[in-house]
């Protein structure tokens, strides 16, 4: 008898009050990045304010200016961007009966490295059947309830030590007999594994109902860490006790010195325990759960202990693997996935469910037991959780310190359970993704995604919606950033030449917040690129943008400012410095900038070459909208007066076309040169 944390589900509580769920890959690469942003907005304040005022302009002049220039250098339209994906890739895994109940969890499923699985419940059904059974010498088949042999069919209640075998499974266990259906079945409710082995009982004709009565329990002791068997203590009719043990059979089997074969209780002999052994190693290694059954009849008086027990027979319990879970871990793989097995089971059982599954892919498997991680140092289990790929008899301690070894191995990990038992683990992983149907209250509460239907091919929608939403904020980023560094450019270059401000403090808060905003946002919104799940996932300890983007976007944002300053040139050249040739600095600038999104759409595509990119409405209305607010510049006079501009002629449009046109041109072609280095060079997938 225990309370509050001394209770099993007290200590679960408790490593859940004490796990903190991690920050989130796009947290720390967005705050690495607006650290960056910070130090360079300084940066050009300082240069910017100094080159002025060794060019002789004014303090407050330079000082608006340069605070201008600063404001442009921030993406604004970041924070909303980035939300919006969120929000919709939200929305589009709600229609595929995934929710999600973290905002940035739907972005995290693209930094996934490893996916750790609980076997029960999450690779299985967790309907547990049991399909054999091994009492003295002999084993038997169950079919529908009906044990038999090669001979045929067994009245197991005609076999004293079969029928005391049955007895244990109709007493050691935490079942509730809700009545009966309308078939006339009895309903059963509790644990998958007890349910099937009172089934059992039930089916090989004991009355459970009236057993209990007949053996009420007393205490039971459950199966906790370092002790891996459950024990119940019963009152026997005639006043004496009755101690049942049900569990690993090594564990169950140490605790023996007698066993029950027929009619008779024999002395148990070192050959016999090898042959124990050897058909519990038979039995798991065909994929079977498998417990060892032990009893011991107590005097009145007599002390309890769980040694001297008398040795009742193996019990295996079939749980069929979920439909499409193989072909779905050749997925995973492909899409450089580690996949880990987490599961309470013996080694045995785990290695041969592993094989099937091809858990290791064709690599061979490598496989802890709980009696190792128990022991194990743990900077020496950082070292092997990158290499191992199933974990047999953990508790749920154990779970959490094989996300934690992984994550300090610098891995992203997703973990999927069902049980209280998972929650730590589900709660300390970076993606917690919990079955719907079949999970526990506990479970759904700290995980991050819950799949609704308990179908876990939709987690390969959410893994490449995950990555896809990646791809989107770097797009929105890199057009954000691309274009603002344009903009100092062209400031700073015209002031360090002696010509003047191309840009006044009106226009380029125009530029920043009317034109960018809108293109920057709808870039958020690209479908998913083909072969995104053909790529290996990420480095979530990577920045945002490594320094060969950076030097890219700055390659892009010079491509920009050389037209705009070729169109500020030849408006100095025609008409001198004044508003005409700022108004064709502005106009070019800032139709360069909107065109220059629809470069920014792929990493990988060029806009002229190679395969087309999947429609993106939501761009098309941003960019023809920006364009037409951008025309008004020209032709509302109010607008014009408020920015500071004049009225282009014919040529003067021509000049802002083609340096806007050449920008994008340019950009591109290089573009597509470099990726086509990059394609040549691209990283293997990692082995699985």
């Amino acid at each position: 008898v225990a309370t509050g944390e001394r209770t099993q589900i007290g200590r679960i509580q408790i490593l859940l009050n004490q796990t903190r769920p991690p920050e989130t890959p796009i947290e720390r690469q967005l705050g690495t990045m607006g650290d960056q942003l910070v130090l360079m907005c300084g940066g050009v304040c300082g240069v910017v304010f100094f080159i002025g005022l060794l060019r002789g302009y004014g303090v407050l002049q330079m000082m608006r200016m340069a605070i201008s220039l600063a404001a442009a250098a921030v993406p604004e339209g970041l924070p909303a961007a980035a939300t919006i994906n969120f929000a919709l890739g939200i929305t589009r895994m709600r229609k595929h009966k995934v929710l999600i109940r973290h905002l940035q969890a739907v972005e995290t499923l693209g930094a996934v490295q490893a996916l750790c699985m609980d076997k029960t419940g999450t690779i299985t059904r967790n309907q547990m059947t049991v399909t054999r059974v091994c009492s003295g010498e002999a084993c038997y088949g169950v079919d529908a309830g009906r044990l038999s042999t090669e001979a045929g069919t067994v009245d197991a209640l005609e076999n004293d030590a079969l029928a005391q075998l049955l007895a244990a499974c109709a007493l050691c266990h935490e079942i509730k007999i809700n009545g009966q259906d309308d078939n006339g079945q009895v309903k059963l409710c509790g644990s998958a594994t007890e349910t099937a082995l009172v089934q059992l009982a039930i089916d090989a004709g004991l009355d459970v109902r009236q057993m209990k009565k007949d053996y009420p329990r007393l205490t039971i002791s459950h199966r906790a860490e370092r002790r891996l068997y459950m024990s119940s203590l019963h009152r026997r009719p005639d006043g004496g006790r009755l101690v049942c043990i049900k569990g690993s059979p090594p564990e169950v089997l140490a605790m023996c010195d007698r066993e029950a074969i027929d009619d008779r209780i024999l002395d148990l002999s070192d050959e016999r325990r090898l042959a124990i052994i050897a058909e519990n190693e038979k039995m798991a290694a065909g994929a079977l759960r498998v417990l060892g059954f032990a009893y011991n009849p107590l005097s009145d008086g007599e002390d309890l202990k769980e040694s001297g027990m008398v040795w009742l027979g193996l019990v295996g319990m079939m749980d069929p693997i979920r439909e499409g879970v193989g072909p779905l871990i050749d997925v995973f793989h492909h899409a450089g996935i580690d996949t880990v097995m987490i599961t309470g089971d013996q080694s045995t059982t785990a290695l041969a469910v592993a094989e099937e599954l091809k858990i290791a892919g064709d690599d061979p498997i490598d496989i802890l037991d709980s009696a190792d991680l128990s022991a194990m140092d743990p900077e020496a289990l950082i070292a092997l959780a990158k290499k191992a790929h199933v974990y047999s008899r953990v508790s749920p301690a154990h779970k959490l310190k094989i996300v934690q070894a992984l994550q300090s191995a610098g891995v992203v990990v997703a973990m999927t359970g069902d049980g209280i038992n998972d929650g730590p683990a589900l709660k300390a992983a970076d993606v917690g993704i919990a079955m719907g149907k079949t999970g526990t209250d506990v479970a759904r509460d700290v995980a991050d995604v819950v799949l609704e239907e308990d179908n876990l091919e939709t987690l390969i929608l959410a893994l490449e919606d995950g990555r896809s939403i990646h791809g989107n904020i770097r797009k929105s980023v890199h057009f954000f950033l691309s274009t603002n560094i344009s903009e100092i450019m062209i400031m700073t270059t015209a002031l360090g030449l002696g010509i003047g401000f191309p840009l006044n403090v009106m226009q380029l808060m125009w530029i920043n917040i009317i034109s960018d905003i809108f293109p920057g946002m709808a870039l958020s919104m690209e479908a998913a690129e083909t072969g995104v799940m053909d790529r290996p996932p990420r480095d979530a300890g990577a920045p945002l943008f490594s320094g060969s983007d950076f030097a890219r976007m700055t390659r892009e944002s010079a491509t920009i400012t050389g037209g705009a300053m070729a169109a500020y040139g030849y408006g100095i050249a025609r008409y001198g410095l004044g508003r005409a040739a700022t108004s064709l600095a502005f106009q070019s600038l800032t139709i360069g900038q909107l065109l220059h999104a629809l470069s920014c759409r792929s990493e990988h595509t060029s806009m002229f070459k190679g395969r087309d990119l999947p429609p993106n409405p939501y761009l098309n209305v941003a960019i023809g909208g920006s364009l037409a607010l951008q025309a008004l510049t020209m032709v509302f006079p109010p607008l014009r007066a408020a920015l500071g501009l004049v009225a282009p002629g014919v040529l003067d449009v021509a000049v802002i076309a083609g340096t806007s046109l050449a920008a994008l041109v340019l950009n591109d072609a290089a573009k597509t040169e470099s990726n086509l280095d990059r394609k040549n060079n691209h990283p293997p997938l990692k082995d699985a």
